[in-house]
């Protein structure tokens, strides 16, 4: 009987390592290049909410594609190579860098407010996260890794623009992103983050995502993904959080959330906001789901934004240049 409980023990844990190795290579190992395509192409059916929103998301693309761009490549603190599109603006104010979601790319999840950053004077820095895109990696790090090559975008556009003012734009894991980036040592002109429906940590989300999906549970799924990050990946699910490096942020943040957000807790983002020591201010619009704020309400957005921008440089020699 013993040796029957003890093959039963064994095959119950060989399966849960396989199907959390399934988990965790299908969510965080790099996509083909087809298998990204077709995954940005139908993120309006993934997120049914966007559908509605697709007009204003495909003319935002097809303006930013229409216009002369430059593509730079940089290196990785770890060496891989890092892919970002520009689109310069004349006689600039700034630059904004936008970091997009989890297996997302800046066009696909930015593509509406191109051009209003662009019209107010802003250079615009459109990187491929690691994993994703035409940037190097084999694995999407939920933020950790990801934030180091926020920081690498911000020291390269202080070396090619000076002096200009540089904010930081992430929407989903890419506003995680950059709350983490602000723990890593920015250049001194990175006046201000936007930080759109971003989530509190990889463990946090993970377990999130697992208790809401109902897929499998979180123990043992969530440890022995931990485990899996460590070993395949080169990370802790839990080294690095976005909260954490809000407690020690001195750089203002804008808070962006919707409450009919059904991927990242709404209530992930009150606690980044709660933890934050900077001056920040936090937009919540109820109706929207995740990532949609602006497109819900993209007027009073961008005021908002716009008002942002003003306070983060009130006292400089940039304060006069916000367009209004």
């Amino acid at each position: 009987m013993w040796l029957w409980i003890v093959v039963g023990a064994c095959a119950l844990i060989l399966v849960w390592f396989a199907v959390t190795g399934i988990l965790f290579f299908g969510g965080l190992h790099r996509l083909s290049e087809k298998k990204q395509k077709t995954l940005q192409k139908n993120t309006p059916s993934l997120l049914p909410a966007l559908d509605a929103y697709r007009g204003v998301m495909d003319t935002g693309r097809d303006w930013f594609l229409s216009q002369k761009r430059e593509t730079v490549l940089i290196s990785a603190h770890d060496g891989i190579s890092l892919h970002a599109e520009i689109l310069e603006a004349a006689d600039a104010v700034g630059t904004v860098l936008l970091m997009h979601g989890y297996r997302g790319s800046a066009i696909s999840d930015f593509g509406a407010v191109f051009r209003f950053y662009h019209e107010h004077g802003y250079h615009i820095v459109v990187p491929d996260e690691r994993a994703c895109g035409k940037s190097g990696g084999a694995y999407i790090t939920l933020g950790v890794k990801e934030s180091l090559d926020c920081k690498a975008w911000t020291e390269f556009i202080a070396s090619r623009y000076g002096e200009l003012p540089i904010f930081l734009d992430g929407v989903s894991m890419g506003a995680t992103t950059v709350m983490m980036a602000t723990a890593r040592g920015l250049p001194e002109n990175v006046r201000g983050v936007i930080a759109d429906c971003g989530f509190t940590s990889p463990w946090e989300i993970i377990c999130a995502v697992l208790r809401e999906t109902k897929l499998v549970p979180v123990f043992p799924f969530a440890y022995l993904a931990k485990a899996f990050a460590r070993m395949f990946a080169g990370f802790g699910l839990t080294e690095l959080s976005a909260t954490d490096a809000m407690k020690a942020c001195q750089i203002p943040v804008f808070f962006a959330h919707g409450k009919r957000d059904r991927f990242v807790p709404y209530e992930m983002t009150v606690k980044n906001f709660g933890a934050c020591a900077a001056p920040k201010e936090l937009f919540t619009v109820e109706e929207a789901g995740h990532g949609m704020c602006y497109l819900v309400r993209p007027h009073e957005y961008e005021e908002r934004i716009l008002a942002f921008f003003a306070k983060c440089l009130e006292g400089s020699p940039y304060a006069r240049s916000v367009k209004r």
